[in-house]
């Protein structure tokens, strides 16, 4: 009996990290140019916020292209998405880490 509550707390342990929420962060619309979008993000960044990170909008997918300097306040980043379009400057948006997408 203890070794099943040892095993399933060890399952428990190794899967806790997965379940994890992931950070949401907020912005403000600065500027779009074509597919670009530049946003400025409002209060504290997340750790996955990087250049080339994927993110994910409530209008669809995207990509980190640039991100300012972290000790720089307030951070800016430059996000490559196809759903430009359907964005306007001066909006308000939230967005989340998105998926990886592995090359071949």
């Amino acid at each position: 009996m203890k070794r099943f509550i040892l095993t399933l707390a060890l399952i428990a342990a190794i899967a806790a990290p997965v379940f994890t929420a992931t950070k949401t962060v907020t912005g403000k619309i600065t500027a779009i140019d074509g597919t670009k979008v530049s946003i400025t993000i409002q209060g504290e960044s997340a750790d996955w916020v990087k250049k080339n990170g994927p993110v994910k909008f409530k209008v669809g997918p995207g990509k980190i292209l640039e991100v300012s300097a972290k000790d720089v306040t307030p951070v800016t980043i430059v996000v490559n998405t196809k759903k430009a379009s359907e964005m306007k400057v001066d909006d308000v948006v939230t967005f989340e880490k998105g998926l990886s997408v592995a090359g071949c």
